[in-house]
């Protein structure tokens, strides 16, 4: 949209997700010089760029539910937060949106604009914004087993030059609350949206076929119980440091932390949640891939230079303290 200029007084807070590496480094030049605060998700890509770091907000849910923004600027995919979807019912909140989609992401269309992602090239600064936004970190290290501190553990080890592909649903949001600053040259991808669970493993190889690093796959058991049949073409490609994550937590438990859902008798969760007792040894085995159950942080290095399917059980116990100390998420 030629012509559209806005200064960068106009806006509290930046909402990023969803960028190609090459479009994050579109837009980096442009948030450097706006010089306001950014919460993004981890497939923003934008770690990629040192001048941005010091502008990163963590804290995740935590951190935007006491935010007053009154001016917001969403670039990319529609965010995870349960913040954007409240902001359906906060039209005094000016949101301005500049995507590769043509959809503005919210169903109100009071206050809410939208812009082909180049058009954020116009924008021009006029000085830095002084509204502040405090960053809040859960204590991973009280609950070190537990299900969003796995996500810290392997965002660590992962090795410089890697590509990772997140699920589609709770591993997504866990990964965000966990993001730090990765190992350089870390590029992140995701599906999302009602079929983001088909095909997810297939996904993830396409992604992983042109690149000669490593190549990271985190997904949910359901997500992968989904998609048994990928690995049949893996024996054709040349790429071949693929590394198959399973959160196996005995379901969906992204069921358990919706709000409608947590009063239910324990019955009718357990069929909404599709509770089961598999192990994803077989499955490796079925593809001749390498298999370790992770039970340490350590299991997560010296890994072998072939396919491997990593399965780790996170410790329900400490899973559920996690998020009763990490109080006010909504996932």
């Amino acid at each position: 949209m030629r012509g559209h200029v806005t200064t960068a007084t106009s806006f509290d807070l930046v909402l990023a997700s969803g960028l190609h590496p090459d479009d994050a480094a579109l837009v980096a030049p442009v948030l450097a010089r706006l010089r306001v605060p950014i919460v993004a998700e981890a497939t923003a890509n934008l770690h990629l760029f040192p001048e941005l770091h010091p502008l990163f907000a963590y804290g995740g849910e935590q951190a935007l539910k006491a935010c007053q923004a009154k001016n917001i600027l969403r670039i990319g995919a529609v965010p995870s937060w349960r913040f954007w979807r409240d902001l359906e019912n906060r039209p005094e909140v000016a949101v301005t949106n500049y995507s590769r989609a043509p959809f503005a992401g919210l169903a109100r269309k009071e206050n809410v604009t939208t812009h082909p992602l180049e058009a954020l090239l116009e924008l021009q600064a006029h000085g830095e914004s002084s509204f502040e936004l405090k960053a809040i970190s859960p204590n991973f290290d009280a609950f070190p087993l537990s299900e969003p501190t796995w996500m810290r553990h392997l965002l660590q080890a992962l090795p410089a030059g890697s590509r990772v592909f997140l699920g589609n649903s709770l591993p997504i949001r866990e990964w965000n609350l966990a993001m730090q600053l990765p190992a350089k040259d870390v590029h992140f991808y995701a599906n999302r949206g009602a079929n983001g669970i088909d095909g997810i493993i297939s996904t993830f190889l396409g992604i992983a076929a042109s690149h000669a690093g490593e190549s990271w796959l985190i997904l949910g058991d359901l997500s992968a119980l989904y998609d048994l049949a990928a690995p049949w073409i893996i024996d054709q490609m040349e790429s071949r440091k693929l590394r198959i994550v399973i959160i196996n937590n005995g379901g969906g438990k992204i069921f358990s932390r919706v709000a409608p859902l947590r009063d239910l008798p324990d019955k009718a969760r357990e069929v909404i949640e599709n509770r089961h007792s598999m192990s994803f040894e077989p499955f490796a085995k079925l593809w001749g891939m390498h298999y370790r159950i992770a039970a340490a942080p350590s299991d997560l290095t010296e890994l072998p230079a072939e396919p491997i399917i990593i399965e780790i059980r996170p410790d329900a116990a400490q899973t559920e303290s996690f998020w009763t100390a990490w109080q006010g998420v909504t996932r």
